[in-house]
């Protein structure tokens, strides 16, 4: 049998993560959808998603049954939303399967899902135990939930955890940091100071003090020295977020809610992000001041304002730090981010 995730039909509700990855690339306790549900069914499965993704993220048809799941339903085959399509070797090399494709796209499922959710990670935890004995470490408490940590990850000096954790190979804990979970660190990060209730997909770095809650932090970011989040409303009402698919500001119905920042994103030492602030993809935000609850992708600037930033400035920036971690950027990588400042653009007027 051949399984295929396909993007649900709402994607702009997961922006500005889903603008330079397929949905079942996120990130939830235990590996990335996809993870997840090549372990429940015991086999690969590949991706069914927009145009501009599928060089990076090729979707790959078998003659005969395929068996369409949309990636935003339940990871429970019982429960899940699912498609069947049997395919012939003429449909595939006639390229007519792309017809199907596009009314996949278009067929979609709504499982009523939002960011909000990835930080509620209850249901990922029902049958993850921690990988390592945290009776022998005052440092590491797993009575809340389990802490898992893979190979290849630097836990330095001071360093305090308290599960559900799950750090992911690569990733370097700094000393003194203090993680209270739910939280994920994706592969090759670097995390100091204080986080809470927070996601890093991949990548990126808090090196420094500051705090992080109730976040979600995408790929190959960097949050500067002393940078801090509020994820709690002085009055303590719900907290309203940025709507991509409406565009406009809507309530989340959560009462904690901090900062999404999409991948590529900096910002300067000492940055203070309002409760509730989505960043796009490749901002460069800096000064004092707090910036805007919402900032466009590939934006520069901060409080005073912001100008659209040079895309080929943005793509040598992009390009020098994923040499730093011995990663070339690609042809079709970089075709993606182009993509997405172009689509990107209605947003920045």
């Amino acid at each position: 049998m051949n399984y295929i995730l396909c993007d649900p039909i709402n994607i702009e509700k997961y922006y500005p993560f889903t603008f330079t990855r397929p949905f079942a690339e996120m990130r939830v306790f235990g590996g990335t959808i996809k993870d997840q549900w090549e372990k429940l069914l015991g086999s690969k499965v590949s991706y069914l998603t927009r145009s501009y993704l599928s060089k990076l993220y090729p979707v790959k048809w078998k003659v005969g049954k395929n068996i369409i799941i949309f990636s935003d339903s339940p990871i429970d085959l019982d429960l899940a939303e699912t498609y069947e399509l049997d395919v012939t070797q003429e449909d595939i090399d006639s390229k007519r399967i792309w017809i199907q494709e596009e009314k996949l796209l278009k067929k979609g499922y709504d499982f009523q899902k939002s960011l909000s959710d990835f930080l509620d990670m209850s249901n990922f935890l029902n049958h993850v135990k921690s990988n390592i004995d945290c009776s022998s470490n005052p440092f590491l408490n797993d009575d809340d939930g389990p802490i898992l940590i893979e190979d290849g990850v630097t836990i330095m000096e001071g360093a305090m955890i308290r599960g559900p954790v799950h750090i992911c190979k690569g990733s370097v804990i700094k000393m003194g940091a203090k993680i209270y979970g739910p939280t994920i660190v994706g592969p090759y990060c670097k995390i100091s100071g204080e986080v809470s209730n927070s996601i890093f997909l991949g990548y990126s770095n808090k090196a420094h003090d500051g705090f992080l809650g109730h976040s979600i932090i995408g790929e190959w970011c960097n949050i500067g020295a002393g940078t801090s989040n509020s994820n709690l409303k002085n009055n303590y009402e719900t907290v309203k977020i940025w709507d991509y698919s409406e565009t406009k500001f809507k309530d989340s119905k959560q009462q904690f809610l901090g900062l999404y920042m999409g991948d590529h994103t900096k910002c300067a030492i000492n940055t203070s992000f309002n409760t509730g602030t989505t960043v796009g993809v490749n901002c460069n935000i800096f000064g004092a001041g707090f910036p805007r609850n919402y900032i466009p992708s590939f934006s520069w600037g901060g409080y005073s304002g912001y100008k659209e930033y040079d895309i080929e400035k943005a793509l040598q920036t992009a390009k020098i730090v994923m040499k730093r971690r011995g990663l070339n950027m690609s042809s079709e990588y970089q075709k993606m981010l182009q993509e997405v400042f172009s689509m990107t653009a209605s947003f920045r007027k």
